[in-house]
């Protein structure tokens, strides 16, 4: 079954990093090294997962000049639909760079993975608690400031049918608060994968990624900022009902 060859490769994928690599990765000074080490490590995860799922992965470009004119070093946050479970597998195994991501609080829960999410300067978020929410905001704002993208989903959860939900705003604080430019990704196919109503692994599936036109939010005033979620969502369902 491919859920349980997918099961089994991640386990063992972070046991390995845990035994061969943890102890060499925080004897690394540098935080920048550290950081982008740690997410290569992820990119090596990524395509794992995908594989294992015999899904070839596409990237296309709505703008590739504009794109490549995007300085790394400056504040980015990676916005993106919300499919399936193989969703952050694809962006992090074929994204032309490794964002961290914010997660759900009950992933802190498995040790080997907070382990290395924090390593890699990503953070958890516990939605049932607007305090603690807020310091998360404020971390992830100083991870991006810093020159360390981060991936949201503003749809909050997967999708329930495979299309495409409403965007919540409370995401995009971050990247007003870090003034980031904002990167509208659309993921087509990981549903096709599995899907939240099933655990099943379908293989053998094609996906897609489109990215969008950079949104930076310094072009926008105080109450044009207020409707920046519905033109991030607005770029990746007009991509999506391309492919």
């Amino acid at each position: 079954m491919a859920i349980l060859r997918i099961t089994l490769f991640v386990f063992f994928y972070f046991l390995r990093l845990n035994i061969f690599q943890l102890k060499r990765v925080r004897k690394i000074k540098n935080e920048k090294e550290r950081v982008s080490t740690v997410r290569e490590f992820f990119r090596e995860f990524g395509k794992g997962v995908m594989k294992r799922a015999n899904s070839k992965v596409e990237v296309f470009y709505e703008d590739k000049e504009a794109f490549d004119k995007i300085s790394f070093e400056e504040p980015l946050v990676v916005v993106s639909n919300h499919q399936s479970n193989f969703d952050i597998p694809a962006i992090i195994g074929y994204f032309p760079f490794i964002p961290g991501f914010m997660a759900k609080k009950e992933l802190e829960r498995c040790p080997f993975i907070k382990t290395w999410m924090e390593l890699a300067s990503s953070v958890f978020i516990d939605r049932k608690n607007p305090r603690e929410g807020i310091r998360t905001i404020r971390k992830t704002v100083k991870f991006i400031k810093s020159g360390y993208p981060i991936l949201i989903f503003p749809e909050g959860t997967r999708s329930d049918n495979g299309e495409i939900g409403h965007f919540k705003n409370g995401g995009f604080k971050v990247a007003i608060d870090a003034k980031a430019k904002i990167i509208p990704v659309t993921l087509k196919g990981t549903y096709d994968i599995q899907n939240k109503k099933s655990i099943k692994v379908n293989k053998n599936k094609s996906i897609k990624i489109i990215i969008g036109k950079a949104i930076d939010t310094k072009d926008y005033n105080k109450e044009e900022i207020k409707n920046i979620h519905n033109v991030a969502r607005n770029t990746i369902v007009k991509n999506f009902d391309k492919l």
